[in-house]
């Protein structure tokens, strides 16, 4: 039998560690050595028992940090002297503790916001609605709409709702589906400057005259010679009076090389 000294002196095992509680000290210690501030990969990390488990220690995360090869094999299983490291520690809990608060507020305030954007597109509904009535705006509609609102601002949506013009159907009632799906064409149109405007303007008529039109082709033409001078209202005259795209296009060639 063991004497009681024996008993008494007898060192207390090792529990072993698993991966997972490695990773979590790892983890909070941003995978550096808190004795000599060395990173993995420079150097080999170990999981280092603060007060040491021939003293007593456990295995508690609080007991435990990250320690390079040489500052692990160097301390032995002397204490350490000063309360460093469990300062850092605590510093480093309390930080993750306010980094978890403030991601729940910034996960409440997108909730938040995500109510805020409902409320923005059932207004540009209720706008539009009052456009068009009596047509209203369904489910897909209110997509729609949260779509636009990712490409234009709010006002200009709101002055493209403004801007549209009255569609009819063949047999002259409102065409509301059209008028609603002209929005962000008239919202694009917008943002076009003078010159360009009025080009889009004239193609228009001269799309409604004629079979074939090229479309970039005839706006570029236009453009240019609306900023070279050329009347506008003499541009729009040929438009109403050309009877194919080969006598715009001459007329064009004409004006643009004259």
């Amino acid at each position: 039998m063991k004497s009681n000294l024996a008993q008494k002196t007898e060192k207390p095992k090792r529990k072993a560690m698993g991966d997972k509680l490695r990773f979590e000290v790892f983890k909070r210690d941003q995978f550096k050595c808190q004795y000599c501030g060395k990173a993995a990969p420079e150097v080999v990390l170990h999981v280092d028992h603060i007060n040491p488990v021939s003293k007593g220690g456990d295995n508690d995360i609080l007991n435990l940090v990250t320690s390079c090869v040489d500052c692990n094999s160097g301390k032995s299983n002397r204490l350490l002297t000063d309360n460093t490291i469990i300062e850092k520690q605590r510093k480093m809990l309390e930080e993750l503790d306010e980094r978890r608060k403030q991601l729940k507020m910034m996960l409440d305030w997108r909730e938040e916001l995500k109510g805020f954007d409902d409320e923005v597109v059932q207004s540009v509904a209720q706008y539009i609605e009052e456009k068009i009535y009596p047509a209203k705006v369904n489910e897909i509609g209110m997509k729609e709409i949260s779509t636009w609102l990712k490409r234009f601002e709010l006002s200009e949506l709101l002055q493209a709702i403004d801007d549209l013009k009255i569609v009819t159907t063949k047999d002259g009632a409102q065409d509301a589906s059209a008028m609603f799906n002209n929005i962000p064409k008239v919202a694009n149109f917008n943002r076009k400057d003078e010159a360009e405007k009025s080009a889009c303007y004239i193609r228009g008529i001269l799309k409604n005259r004629i079979s074939y039109v090229d479309y970039q082709k005839s706006l570029a033409w236009l453009t240019t010679a609306i900023e070279q001078g050329f009347d506008v209202e003499e541009l729009k005259d040929l438009a109403k009076e050309v009877k194919n795209w080969t006598q715009f296009r001459e007329a064009m060639e004409e004006i643009l090389n004259g």
